[in-house]
């Protein structure tokens, strides 16, 4: 079963080593040491993977050397090429290179000889289903399993790569790779310098559907829930986006890992990043938020969660804005979640809190879904006592003082509930909240004409 949820994976490795100076720190003397200098400096032929396979199985560490970083330059280039529909890795790929490839990881006379190895191994990685198959099946697990217990940061890097693109093509290989490896030891692993990578890596590893168990990707979920208090600079926010991304997977609505996010300042940060890093991943999170309990679902609104797509929602901002993507996406986030019962017994409820700016956004975005939500979409919200909780913020107004603003709103949503037809004309006489609205005397110019309207349109 393919991952169809994985993240893109990273189009072109940064090197982020000297390779001369990995030459220089070779056991080999000066003479190879500057032919194999000549040869990355100039090495830029195309070759195919029959004389690359050739050339090594030549046993000549030169020619060895030459024809692993030709063949990896020209993957490079025709990796690019993928993207313009021109590249086939099944046309140019032989089953011979593969246990090749991984006998020089393991055995090869240089470092450069094994990281170049990695190299191509990573870029066929993750690509057509049946190289994947091939790369898993001739033991990448168990070889990165050996490569992460030693010290070579830059080879435990690419294994990671390779490993993370295999989780992204398929649960099963996600799954495999979970149970070999232990993320803790993966994660102190991780050097600063290839952070970014890892943690890119380490998502591929957490998502897709079913979820892993828990327990075993915890402490990825404790990495990125690091990387998320990050300041959003240009160099940090693809790594943000990455973790986001992972964290809408492995909450699951679950209430106890909710409270983790909660207790670590994640749901405030995650409101400060909405403009900032993506945003569809982060409503995501905020979606799972509303499938756990009512009070982390009240911690969610308190934070400004209503007030955020209120923002987004408002045609003056999207006219300023001119992002129609988050529009949309918020806009569908909104009906997703008026199907929740418990965000919607949250929602109502706010409709009578002391917090008057929550109330407020509260208001909006009621509005807002019953103006442009179906006949089906008010139904709901009627039948989870929607009327009833504006109604017992009109009744509030008698003992408190509330904005007018808001009680006029509460009459906006109430004439537009009854304009979709969701309280029948025929039983007016009989419903209570229309002896309710028989009552209603505003205490100033707006509220007494909403009233008025309400009054007319409905013949009280």
């Amino acid at each position: 079963m393919k991952n169809s949820q994985k993240l893109s994976g990273n189009q072109k490795i940064q090197q982020l080593y000297n390779y001369e100076e990995m030459i220089e720190q070779e056991e080999i003397s000066k003479q190879l040491k500057d032919q194999l200098i000549l040869i990355l400096n100039t090495s830029n032929e195309q070759i195919s993977v029959k004389d690359a396979v050739d050339a090594i199985k030549s046993e000549n560490i030169l020619e060895t050397h030459k024809a692993l970083i030709q063949l990896r330059k020209t993957l490079s280039v025709l990796l690019f090429q993928q993207f313009n529909k021109n590249f086939d890795q099944a046309q140019i790929f032989t089953n011979e290179l593969v246990p090749l490839l991984f006998y020089l990881i393991q055995f090869g006379s240089t470092y450069i000889i094994k990281l170049e190895a990695t190299q191509i191994i990573s870029i066929f990685a993750g690509g057509k289903s049946d190289i994947s198959r091939i790369i898993f099946e001739n033991g990448i697990v168990q070889l990165a399993m050996s490569i992460l217990q030693n010290d070579n940061s830059e080879l435990s890097m690419l294994i990671m790569v390779i490993l993370g693109k295999l989780a992204g093509d398929s649960i099963q290989y996600r799954d495999c790779i979970l149970q070999s490896c232990n993320l803790d030891r993966i994660i102190m692993k991780m050097e600063l310098r290839y952070e970014a990578t890892y943690v890119w890596c380490l998502a591929n590893m957490c998502i897709g559907r079913p979820s892993p168990q828990f327990k075993i990707i915890r402490p990825a979920f404790n990495i990125f829930m690091k990387v998320i208090m990050y300041e959003p600079t240009q160099t940090n926010i693809k790594m943000m986006n990455d973790a986001i991304w992972a964290l809408g997977y492995m909450l699951d609505g679950e209430p106890t890992r909710i409270s983790i996010l909660i207790d670590h300042g994640i749901i405030n940060r995650l409101i400060e990043l909405m403009h900032q890093c993506n945003f569809v991943s982060i409503l995501r999170i905020f979606e799972c938020i509303f499938q756990g309990n009512q009070q982390q679902i009240r911690y969610l609104l308190e934070c400004g969660f209503l007030s955020q797509i209120r923002n987004i929602l408002d045609p003056k901002s999207r006219e300023k804005s001119g992002n129609m993507l988050q529009t949309f996406a918020a806009t569908e986030t909104l009906f997703k979640v008026l199907s929740n019962q418990n965000f919607l017994i949250s929602l109502f409820n706010s409709l009578q809190d002391d917090n008057s700016e929550l109330r407020g956004d509260a208001l909006e975005m009621i509005g807002n879904a019953v103006q442009h939500g179906t006949n089906e979409d008010v139904y709901q919200m009627v039948k989870n006592k929607l009327i009833q909780s504006i109604l017992g913020m009109l009744e509030l107004a008698q003992i408190k003082e509330l904005p007018s603003n808001h009680l006029k709103k509460g009459l906006e949503i109430l004439i537009k509930i009854l304009r979709k037809g969701e309280i029948r004309s025929k039983d007016r006489q009989n419903n209570q909240y229309f002896t309710v609205f028989m009552q209603i005397n505003g205490k100033d110019d707006d509220v007494a004409k909403y009233a008025y309207i309400f009054k007319q349109e409905f013949t009280l």
